[in-house]
């Protein structure tokens, strides 16, 4: 029901969006002057609303341009972050491996020389 909801809340407004744009653009149809002063007389006469719509979508591109690199730029420190805790997880292993043995080492060495302490150094006969 919810998703139902938001759905529909999400088509009511980018249909209100688009006819506000389409109202927008019927009303502004006059044309303007667009012109590059400094290098001669480079200039085009366009309709208002596209002015503002490449404007729009310009600022967008660019936008979305600077968000993707700073996005490329976590995911490249979050790889970094993976690498060293793999490493660090390999680390953790070998030690725990090696502090088994020791343990396990220490243990028959213990057993042994219990073993040995006995009458007739442990052996049944």
């Amino acid at each position: 029901m919810a998703q139902s909801l938001g759905s529909l809340i999400r088509r009511i407004f980018w249909f209100a969006l688009a006819l506000l744009l389409i109202l927008f653009s019927v009303s502004n149809r006059q044309h303007v002057v667009l012109a590059l002063e400094p290098f001669g007389a480079l200039s085009v006469s366009v309709p208002l609303y596209l002015v503002l719509f490449l404007g729009i979508f310009v600022g967008l591109l660019i936008a979305g341009g600077v968000t993707g690199w700073l996005r490329l730029k976590g995911f490249a420190r979050r790889r970094k972050a993976e690498r060293r805790a793999g490493y660090l997880e390999d680390q953790v292993s070998a030690l725990s491996e090696d502090v088994h043995k020791a343990h396990a080492r220490s243990a028959h060495e213990t057993v042994r020389s219990a073993t040995e302490a006995l009458p007739n150094g442990g052996k049944q006969g």
